[in-house]
């Protein structure tokens, strides 16, 4: 039973998680529709059906690190990273934090703690591991968080970090998106367990298997595992979930025969179960509910637009 992991706290924070997911998905279809439509080159790799994963962004202290993955963008935004800033770094403004020199999926906001990832598929994670260490070296109260999708465990360096970082005790919290796939090669391809428990736990990593498709679930983990790793056990959250869409926005659907498999994970749609608790239990009406939707939908149109306006005003400069 979930409910056993949901406190108060968490409860009361239903809405922000809900806005945060809805955002997400809206953003990311915004930003599939400009693909199609010509207006920016740059491509999206949606996490539809994983928004839930973002909420654990909630539970970090803003003096912690985040190492996100290509698939991360609920969490940085709840890490603070704007719309804007996001549409900005989506067509290559100038004036954005990465000057237009880095593709959309590598965004990083460095004085927001937000990192950058990479394309070598887990090459973020020997990162990740350094700024922990530095956080250890410096006596900081804080954590680093570094995400990856379960597909990277078939990486040398992924293994190689996380034997220092076990050895080492680095307050690191490693949050994995197993959503069961490697682009296309589904996991009893790639290796002879789902879990990834069975493959961490022998460097000294705590873990903890998590419902990445419940809110609630991820963010009562998440600060389960920071307090983990801020006392010397540095932990791990093996998130199962499904990736709903697309592999990215260029790339389109590359896997095949899954269509049971949605059906049946559409079901457990992470922002149905929060707008199904918020109309149950948190006194939220079904017009409250659309009324957030029309919201997020004029203010991600009204963000792009600003954008557009900023860029312009750069490249006039």
């Amino acid at each position: 039973m979930l409910d056993s992991r949901i406190d108060h706290t968490v409860g009361t924070q239903a809405a922000d998680f809900y806005r945060l997911m809805l955002q997400t998905r809206l953003f990311e279809e915004y930003c599939s529709r400009l693909r199609e439509e010509g207006a920016v080159l740059g491509n999206t790799y949606p996490c539809l059906g994983q928004e839930a994963l973002g909420v654990a962004g909630f539970a970090l202290a803003p003096g912690d690190a985040l190492f996100p993955s290509y698939r991360s963008r609920a969490i940085v935004f709840a890490k603070g990273a704007t719309v804007e800033q996001h549409f900005r770094e989506l067509i290559g403004d100038a004036g954005a934090e990465q000057g237009g020199r880095e593709v959309f999926h590598h965004s990083a906001f460095p004085r927001l703690g937000i990192m950058p990832s990479s394309s070598m598929i887990g090459g973020w994670a020997p990162t990740a591991a350094g700024y922990a260490l530095t956080q250890m070296l410096e006596h900081a109260p804080n954590v680093t968080l570094c995400v990856i999708g379960d597909g990277s465990f078939g990486a040398g360096d992924v293994h190689e970090t996380l034997n220092m970082v076990g050895l080492w005790k680095l307050p690191l919290v490693l949050m994995v998106e197993n959503n069961g796939y490697q682009v296309s090669a589904s996991w009893d391809r790639m290796r002879q367990q789902r879990a990834i428990a069975p493959y961490v736990a022998q460097y000294g990593i705590v873990t903890r298997q998590v419902d990445g498709n419940s809110a609630f679930d991820v963010y009562d983990s998440m600060v389960w595992a920071r307090a983990q790793a801020l006392a010397g056990r540095p932990a791990m959250l093996d998130c199962f979930t499904y990736r709903m869409g697309g592999y990215s926005s260029h790339f389109g659907e590359p896997r095949t025969g899954i269509e049971a498999d949605l059906a049946l994970w559409r079901r457990r749609d992470p922002i149905g179960a929060v707008e199904d608790w918020l109309q149950s239990r948190g006194g939220c009406s079904g017009k409250a509910l659309q009324g957030i939707r029309q919201q997020l939908e004029e203010a991600i149109d009204a963000a792009w637009r600003k954008a557009k306006e900023a860029a312009g005003r750069t490249n006039d400069a």
